[in-house]
């Protein structure tokens, strides 16, 4: 039982990561983009997962552990990455989407993964499912977005 707690809460500390990476990376991309639209919906997103986070660091506390509040070394890298390549060509509306395009896309694989791997309760499930599914939508709406732009 020790063991599942510890698996669920190492779980629960790597979403809290890379929900303030996607907190940040969207911040970043509304600073790097022209489109108001863009930018609302940017903002809209980085708000979203600083929720994700506070959900998710109230569920660590409830097991008695001390959950994680800072960003992962790859959420660092791939905004440096960001920053770089809107650097060259400003306000690349197309390039900031497919970045965080990419980034959701890793959101969604850790997410299937720690439910997918991992013993959790339910309402850690519950949690987990429901910020799953809006991490999926906003995956389906930049992609669409991203489409749009392409043609």
């Amino acid at each position: 039982m020790e063991n599942t707690l510890k698996e669920a809460t190492e779980g629960l500390n790597h979403l809290i990561i890379i929900a303030n990476d996607g907190k940040e990376g969207y911040a970043q991309a509304a600073d790097n983009v022209d489109n108001p639209l863009l930018k609302a919906v940017f903002t809209r997103l980085s708000t979203e997962r600083a929720e994700f986070a506070a959900e998710l660091r109230t569920l660590v506390v409830a097991t008695g552990a001390e959950p994680e509040s800072g960003t992962g070394p790859l959420g660092a890298l791939h905004r440096v990455w960001v920053d770089i390549k809107t650097s060259f060509v400003t306000n690349d509306n197309k390039s900031v989407l497919q970045e965080c395009i990419r980034g959701d896309e890793t959101a969604v694989s850790a997410y299937e993964t720690v439910l997918k791997e991992t013993v959790l309760t339910v309402e850690q499930q519950n949690i987990l499912q429901k910020q799953l599914k809006l991490t999926r939508d906003a995956l389906s709406s930049l992609q669409q977005e991203l489409n749009s732009i392409a043609e």
